[in-house]
């Protein structure tokens, strides 16, 4: 009977931290992961890092970690049960070294029966802190965050996408406002012109009504730009009032696919599905059922594979269409100069030159936007592989 004691205080330990309230875990507190942790995206950003003003495409993974509201659930709860956890252990570590002190003191008093009771006593709480380190170790395997780790993926890829539109946008935005300025130009100088005799009311009215509808275009992109910049801010969980800029988009990877081994990225983007794993786990039951999930499976890998086939012509396309926008912007370039070099020599009149410099915006913009979309493109492909992707 007196071996109970230690049940029950192992039992009591247990019932304690279940039923004793815990302040929720804060973002960013626990060291491992606000130091150097290593996102789902493979980077490793440094604390300094993520607490400056901007964010950076490297940086979304991390951030996704740390301040998503939906990732944070599931990490709290983790976070929650190993202090559980560590609490029950370190309880149970102090009985065994209570019940070791007390063994030796019946040893040296020559007190035999006492000595097999605390003997008892430490081998019983010894066995359950083991266990309980063994349940501390499992709590960071994958098979127990494999939830969130599959969540951050997908996350990370719309965080991803999202920087991505907001630089279209900006993009977008930018362009429009140059445009708008250069209308306005035209307009002011279309008035000239009829002050001169060279320009009708009819032309000051187009020049007029060309203007306002570039202003309204140019606000609509604004406000598209702010509608992307605080959904990426929301998904991320920092603060969506302006207050942070967004990061550079990294260069773009214009050769990719060269060399890449085309198969063993369809064999791994299979491996790594977790739909077609889930359905390869399940148990089938029946010889029906068996056949029924092997049609399933086999199913789910044609459809990775058509994919696999969509996403690898989509990135050649975006190549192509990028090196043509390359090849215009370069053009743009040379002409741009030598329009501006004509207009410094009274060669070219104002309005020709404005004209030249929506054509030379244009071009970059489209430069820009097809380096984006190639980013994007390859960006899809590699979290394919990694087993993201959606079937339709």
């Amino acid at each position: 009977m007196k071996m109970l004691r230690a049940w029950s205080v192992i039992l009591t330990c247990a019932l304690f931290c279940m039923t004793f309230p815990r302040l929720p875990v804060l973002a960013g507190t626990d060291d491992s992961v606000s130091d150097y942790y290593e996102a789902v995206d493979g980077n490793q950003i440094p604390e300094e890092r993520l607490n400056d003003s901007v964010i950076d495409y490297d940086e979304l993974g991390t951030l996704i970690h740390l301040y998503n509201s939906d990732v944070r659930e599931l990490t709290d709860s983790t976070e929650r049960t190993r202090a559980d956890y560590v609490q029950i252990r370190d309880t149970l570590e102090a009985e065994s070294e209570n019940a070791q002190r007390k063994k030796r003191a019946a040893k040296d008093n020559g007190e035999t029966e006492d000595y097999a009771e605390y003997s008892g006593y430490q081998s019983v709480y010894q066995s359950a802190v083991k266990s309980y380190n063994d349940m501390l170790g499992k709590l960071d395997s994958y098979y127990n965050n494999k939830s969130r780790l599959s969540l951050e993926k997908q996350l990370t890829q719309s965080a991803q996408n999202l920087m991505i539109s907001y630089w279209s946008a900006s993009l977008q935005a930018d362009y429009s406002e140059k445009t708008e300025e250069l209308y306005q130009s035209i307009y002011e100088d279309t008035v000239t012109q009829q002050s001169a005799g060279l320009a009708t009311g009819q032309d000051v009215l187009t020049a007029y009504n060309n203007w306002l509808s570039m202003s309204a275009s140019s606000e609509t992109a604004s406000e598209s730009a702010k509608e992307v910049y605080q959904s990426l801010c929301l998904l991320l969980g920092v603060d969506a009032e302006g207050s942070l800029a967004v990061g550079e988009i990294p260069a773009v990877e214009e050769n990719f696919l060269a060399g890449r081994d085309r198969e063993a990225d369809v064999s791994k983007a299979i491996d790594n599905n977790a739909d077609l794993i889930s359905e390869r786990t399940t148990d089938s039951g029946d010889t029906a059922a068996t056949n029924r999930k092997n049609r399933t499976v086999e199913e789910y890998e044609n459809k990775i594979r058509m994919k696999m086939d969509d996403l690898y012509e989509g990135i050649l396309s975006a190549q192509i269409a990028y090196e043509a926008a390359k090849t215009g912007y370069s053009s743009a370039e040379i002409t741009w100069n030598n329009a501006r070099s004509k207009f410094d020599l009274g060669m070219l009149s104002r309005s020709e030159y404005l004209e030249e410099e929506r054509n030379f915006l244009q071009k970059e913009a489209n430069f820009k936007s097809a380096q984006l979309s190639l980013l994007q493109s390859v960006e899809t492909y590699k979290w394919a592989v990694l087993g993201i992707m959606t079937l339709d």
